[in-house]
This record gives structure tokens, sequence and C-alpha cells, in this order.
């Protein structure tokens, strides 16, 4: 009997714990850049469900959720190199199981000395959304935490 009043109590608190929950909102970026080839690459990973929120669809309605996804991610990550802005480059998307992946490509960069990305992806939603940005450029390796109140990190190097 004893057993028993220990599972329901062990039992009691995760189902307090599930209701309580607070969702964690936050997308990894990793900014990458391929000397040799002259390509930035960047991914841009978050939860699936937040994006589906986002764009107020889900992602099984495929073409409606890429167009809209382009749209959205047009609107909110803005790329310049050395002062000059490459805009956005939608390259595509994946989603692996509870994430997706948003994935950038910019070719024909030549050289860079300083970088600069804005990148307000989920914080029209989310008020505590963080957008953790990681470069890794010409053997540089930084890594910026940005917010609704702070959405544009630079490098120079």
């Amino acid at each position: 009997m004893k057993y028993f009043k220990h599972l329901f109590s062990l039992l009691l608190v995760f189902f307090c714990m599930n209701i309580f929950a607070q969702e964690f909102h936050t997308a990894n970026i990793k900014v990458d850049y391929e000397q040799e080839t002259g390509t930035i690459n960047i991914t841009a990973r978050t939860f699936t469900d937040q994006l589906e929120k986002v764009l107020g669809t889900d992602v099984s309605n495929k073409s409606a959720f890429e167009s809209k996804l382009k749209s959205y991610v047009n609107n909110n990550v803005d790329l310049k190199v050395n002062g000059k802005s490459l805009g956005t480059s939608y390259y595509g998307y994946q989603v692996n199981d509870k994430s997706t992946r948003i994935f950038f490509k910019f070719e024909k960069v030549s050289d860079i000395s300083s970088i600069e990305l804005k990148i307000s992806l989920l914080t029209d939603a989310f008020t505590d959304q963080q957008n953790i940005v990681t470069f890794d450029i010409k053997n540089k390796k930084n890594t910026s935490f940005l917010t609704k109140q702070n959405t544009t990190v630079s490098l120079t190097f």
C-alpha cells in the first residue's frame, strides 16, 4: 500500500508539472561562410508548433506552409555584408519530428570584412523569444542572443 501512495504522489507531481509548464521560445541560427566557394549558409532551427502558430498553417499543407514561410522569413531576416544588403535568400526547409530547419544561401560573396544579421523570427508572436545566433566566419566563432528588443548582431573581421 505504501508503494501505491508514493507512485500516486509521483504521478501527481508529473501531472502538475505538465499543466503548469511554460513553453520555451527559442531558435538557433547558425551562420557559416565557405571562403573557397564564397557562399554564406544560414540555418535557423525552431520548434515546428511555434512556427505553425506564427504562420497560421500546418506543415502537413506543404504548399501553403512553404509559401507563408517564405513570405514570413523575407520580412524577418536581412543580411548585410560589407555594408551592402543581400536581403533574404530563402533556400528551403526541413521538418524533423518537433523541429523545423529553415535554410538560406548567399552565393558569390568574395570577401567579408563586416557582417550584420537582422533576424526577428518569432519575436512578433512570443515576447520571451530568444534567437541564438552562432557565427563561424574566417575561423572566428561568435555567439549572440537576440530578443524582441535587440534583433541585430554585427561583426567585423
